[in-house]
């Protein structure tokens, strides 16, 4: 703001000294480095000069309390989704087996390389047959499920879901609707 006023003041002063110069028509303007007219004493020409000034900008409020928040409707507060798992291997039936389901993981073709201590879920798969729920952190956009077998001689298996799709899913009364919170990773 005193850097605005600064220069107005200048820019007055400016016009004020130019002014006492006197005025002349563009046709009789004088040539570049000729002697200025000496000023009339009858007349005195002064131009105002349209200076900008700013006012600075507000700073924008912060809410302190949720009554003040602002939030657009799309936006969602959940920081985790439900997964339903639901796992029914044929390959399974009658092995005594175990799932562990985990976030990080890379893979090379068929071969994977997974990271056993972002497992979110571990547990017993009973004659090929795992079901659970579980929260996983919305930065997460796929999972993978390892079914282990206690007889050394079968090779896991190893697959991965992504868990970004909603699921459609039916009320009591028959009315279909999309759910962006649940999802369901189903292996058969």
């Amino acid at each position: 703001m005193k850097q605005n006023l600064l220069h107005m003041c200048i820019g007055v002063s400016l016009i004020a000294g130019l002014s006492a110069c006197g005025s002349a028509s563009v046709d009789e303007a004088p040539d570049v480095g000729a002697a200025l007219p000496a000023p009339s004493k009858d007349t005195v020409d002064v131009s105002v000069a349209t200076v900008e000034v700013t006012a600075p900008v507000a700073p924008v409020a912060l809410a302190t309390d949720t009554d003040t928040l602002i939030v657009p409707e799309e936006f969602s507060f959940d920081s985790a989704r439900t997964i339903d798992v639901e796992f029914d291997l044929e390959q399974a039936r009658g092995q005594d087996a175990s799932v562990s389901i985990c976030t990080k993981y890379g893979s090379d073709g068929d071969a994977f390389d997974v990271d056993y201590t972002s497992c979110a879920v571990r547990g017993p798969m009973v004659d090929g047959v795992f079901s659970h729920s579980m929260e996983i952190t919305n930065e997460f956009d796929s999972v993978i499920a390892v079914v282990w077998f206690q007889d050394s001689a079968m090779e896991p298996l190893h697959r991965v879901f992504s868990i970004n799709e909603p699921v459609a899913m039916t009320n009591t009364r028959g009315i279909k609707s999309v759910s962006s919170q649940r999802r369901v990773i189903v292996w058969k």
